[in-house]
């Protein structure tokens, strides 16, 4: 009897497609395809010897370089991790940047390639939601740009928060206002003026608690029932959480984190709860100005008699009124 012989081959992915590759561009020149094809792939096809990093794509077109640009470009893919905090390490985990292809940009510059030439892929980077700032507390922002963010925490002080917005809209500034689920549910009118005045809504808790003396699910219960409020009352979604009192702890912090949240202090507060003279106010503010500070107040009268003194003397003094959100962002 004859002897059998038996062979067994590996084919890879990367194998496959670069054999699909040479059979599209060598059928267009050795299997006789039709004048029309030919011209058409020498005005519309990629050019000859044009190299997609190592592999050979000369005499494709457009829709067979997006096909083959999809299977290849999978390898490549880096999915985006957000930061976390490891409960049992009690550190945080760091974020990580994904990428993807962007396949039409990188078909765009194989069509435009010269011929004989290398084209890397085009790459678009995949940033994650939560990075390892989110971990932090902030208590003022960068000190490099002439900047100040002004922040108002609401849990009551009704009636001084509309004149309060006229003052603000007279000036052009926008604020950042912090304000609690309960106080949002009761006033609901009240805070979507905020809203629809264009400033900026950030989270006050559920409720006027202090999250230090809270378990970890208390305190995404209470961050999260001030969310759930504030988006059904506001329509924004709040990214920036004050807590009340500025009362924290490194539970509350890493906790508000993970639910997307900058946990935002101050820079210079000015006791208006107490209700000082409106000049009393003004020196707090005006005397400690300076880059990147967050100034606290609440709706107050003093507050409200101090507020278009101490817009004009800071606009004066060249700072730009800003967000909490614009003056922290990455």
């Amino acid at each position: 009897m004859g002897r059998r012989w038996s062979f067994s081959v590996i084919v890879t992915r990367r194998a496959l497609i670069m054999f699909s590759v040479a059979v599209l561009a060598g059928a267009a020149v050795f299997l006789g395809p039709s004048l029309a094809r030919q011209i058409q792939r020498s005005l519309y096809g990629v050019k000859p010897g044009v190299m997609l990093a190592d592999f050979p794509v000369g005499g494709l077109l457009e829709h067979e370089l997006y096909d083959v640009i999809a299977s290849l470009s999978e390898d490549l893919y880096v999915e985006a991790r957000n930061a976390a905090w490891d409960w049992q390490a009690n550190q945080v985990q760091g974020e990580q940047v994904g990428q993807v292809v962007d396949v039409k940009a990188t078909v765009q510059e194989l069509l435009r390639a010269a011929p004989n030439s290398r084209v890397d892929y085009v790459m678009v980077q995949i940033l994650p939601s939560i990075t390892s700032k989110h971990f932090q507390v902030f208590r003022r922002g960068p000190e490099t740009d002439p900047a100040m963010a002004l922040m108002v925490n609401v849990d009551w002080g009704d009636e001084f928060i509309e004149p309060m917005l006229e003052v603000f809209q007279r000036y052009g500034v926008s604020a950042t206002w912090f304000l609690t689920g309960r106080w949002a549910k009761r006033a609901p009118e009240l805070a979507r003026k905020i809203s629809e005045a264009g400033h900026e809504i950030g989270n006050h808790g559920g409720w006027h608690g202090m999250p230090s003396e809270m378990g970890r699910e208390e305190v995404r219960q209470f961050i999260t029932d001030g969310e759930n409020v504030l988006i059904e009352v506001t329509g924004q979604k709040p990214a920036l959480f004050a807590p009340p009192g500025g009362d924290h702890n490194r539970q509350a912090v890493a906790v508000a984190a993970e639910l997307g949240y900058k946990t935002v202090l101050w820079t210079i507060d000015t006791v208006d709860w107490q209700r000082p003279a409106p000049t009393t106010i003004i020196d707090r503010v005006v005397g400690r100005a300076s880059n990147g500070a967050l100034v606290l107040m609440h709706p107050t009268q003093p507050t409200l008699e101090a507020l278009p003194i101490i817009l004009d003397q800071l606009i004066q003094k060249g700072y730009r009124l800003v967000t909490v959100g614009e003056l922290l962002a990455d």
